[in-house]
């Protein structure tokens, strides 16, 4: 985790209740509606520099407390996210991603498998891990490293088709298995430049064939 002083320190929320409460909003709709993008008003994104993903580092901005244990992804915690983070919410810094409350990776590939993480009990099925992941997008169906995925259940209506850049089977695979386990399990947001979409483990995920633009 990168040292940074507080003259280095970017600034969090200017208005802490409205901003935080706006991404907030934002966050319960993308989960809500699964697969359906949301998009941050500009007034309410904020990151540690200029290259973080502003609507990942907004939305653990706003969900994140002193209670919570945070696990970043390689790539982020070398960087100043973490302090940052730390500092503006309180939270926790966990090394052991299955003991953390919220997961950021800053991409598929740096997102642990979804079996390590906290899954909840039948109980508490709320005491799960959130992840929040980085994407570039996800309408570019053309993208070799891109998947197509459908979506089925609560929030969608029939089916959303999705290519996401950066998503692998293997994630589409880990999230079907996790149905399973119901009601436990994890939810996923996905963050681009400017929006974010939810994939909650009530969602059903499946690779495809075809693709559809996501608008």
């Amino acid at each position: 985790m990168s040292v940074l002083s507080l003259q280095d320190m970017a600034p969090g929320f200017t208005d802490s209740t409205a901003q935080s409460q706006v991404v907030f909003r934002c966050a319960l709709d993308a989960m809500a509606r699964p697969g359906t993008p949301v998009r941050i008003p500009d007034t309410a994104l904020v990151s540690p520099t200029r290259s973080t993903n502003a609507v990942a580092a907004s939305v653990l901005l706003a969900l994140l407390d002193q209670d919570c244990a945070l696990w970043l992804s390689p790539s982020l915690a070398n960087g100043p996210a973490a302090a940052w983070l730390r500092f503006h919410t309180g939270c926790q810094i966990e090394a052991d991603c299955s003991k953390a409350d919220f997961v950021w990776a800053a991409s598929f590939a740096e997102l642990p498998s979804l079996d390590q993480l906290k899954q909840g009990s039948a109980e508490y099925p709320d005491q799960s891990a959130t992840c929040v992941v980085d994407v570039t997008g996800w309408r570019n169906a053309a993208a070799s490293d891109a998947v197509t995925v459908s979506l089925r259940g609560p929030g969608v209506r029939d089916v959303i088709t999705l290519s996401v850049e950066g998503m692998h089977a293997g994630f589409v695979r880990q999230h079907h298995t996790m149905k399973e386990q119901a009601p436990c399990g994890v939810d996923v947001f996905c963050c681009a430049a400017d929006a974010l979409f939810g994939l909650p483990r009530s969602v059903r995920l499946a690779t495809g064939a075809g693709s559809q633009a996501c608008t």
